[in-house]
């Protein structure tokens, strides 16, 4: 019986961590239909910013701000490379995602040691030897297990996807928020009213970096360390929980697509953890995840076969 809770923390935990990567997906790919490959680099980004900041005895939940801001900064260096310079949007998220390798390891290696030839540190590590969200907001009030069902945690990852949604879906009915959807829709039209949409563009994939930011950090309150390796997979991940959120709960019509996409990455979760309690090894966990997805795609019904593009 302990074992099954500790399953299921494992994936609420996780999946409410990733749902906040198929949110800012639902903004730059199901909105945009921008195919944004810069979530992988952001996403150690979110981590590596918060890795440092708590390690150094900042309040955590201050540090989960500056992560998000620094998501959202390279959100919008993506955002200009397709707007002002006409690069493709692949080729965007390639180049941005790339330079954030170096920068992330430096970052590291500066902010760790001081030494910003990135050579020094390409990990940090501080276990559970700093103040955890929990601690800095809440103190003992929320006990960590009632009757050894698992609460702190996962009640903690709750709030913040919840947080998180709800500011999504209020920005979303904002002026700013209906032209971007617009531009998604049809950006002549939104030309046509005399207001850009490559502007909109921007604040998407600025949203979307910042959530996958946010997602890093989380992660990272999780493992206790963060290393280079991190946000491989975070591409199929959020893609994933977004198309199995969608697709399942197509008729649900009184759920908002961003509650939709919180359930699918908590699903998918749940679909990797069953297959190791079956006795899968680890190692193929990247195989598991790329067959989910696969799975996701084909009965959606939804999969086209010219370009990257996919609509829910």
């Amino acid at each position: 019986m302990f074992s099954l809770f500790s399953s299921v923390e494992v994936f609420l935990e996780t999946g409410l961590v990733f749902s906040l990567i198929a949110m800012g997906y639902y903004v730059s790919y199901y909105i945009l239909d921008f195919p944004d490959l810069t979530v992988e680099g952001t996403f150690v980004s979110g981590a590596v910013v918060f890795g440092i900041m708590v390690s150094k005895g900042i309040n955590p939940w201050l540090a989960l701000i500056v992560s998000f801001l620094a998501g959202c900064v390279f959100g919008t260096v993506t955002g200009l490379l397709k707007v002002k310079l006409k690069i493709r949007s692949l080729l965007c998220g390639i180049l941005v995602s790339t330079a954030l390798i170096s920068v992330n390891l430096v970052v590291v290696s500066g902010g760790m040691s001081g030494d910003f030839s990135g050579q020094s540190n390409s990990s940090i590590s501080y276990g559970r030897v700093v103040n955890t969200l929990h601690d800095a907001f809440f103190g003992d009030i929320i006990p960590s297990r009632v009757n050894n069902i698992p609460l702190r945690n996962p009640l903690i990852f709750l709030i913040v996807a919840v947080a998180c949604k709800i500011l999504l879906d209020m920005y979303l009915k904002t002026k700013s928020g209906l032209i971007l959807r617009a531009s998604g829709d049809n950006g002549q039209y939104v030309k046509m009213l005399g207001v850009d949409p490559g502007k909109s563009t921007v604040i998407g994939l600025a949203i979307g970096n910042g959530y996958s930011a946010v997602a890093g950090a989380l992660y990272t309150h999780i493992s206790g360390n963060v290393n280079q390796s991190m946000g491989i997979g975070m591409i199929v991940i959020g893609l994933a929980s977004l198309i199995i959120g969608t697709s399942l709960f197509k008729r649900v019509r009184f759920l908002k697509p961003t509650t939709k996409v919180i359930f699918g990455a908590v699903i998918y979760q749940a679909c990797l953890t069953v297959a190791q309690k079956l006795g899968v090894p680890s190692a193929y966990n990247k195989i598991i995840m790329a067959l989910i997805f696969t799975l996701a795609l084909i009965f959606s019904g939804k999969v086209k076969l010219k370009g990257v593009s996919t609509k829910c």
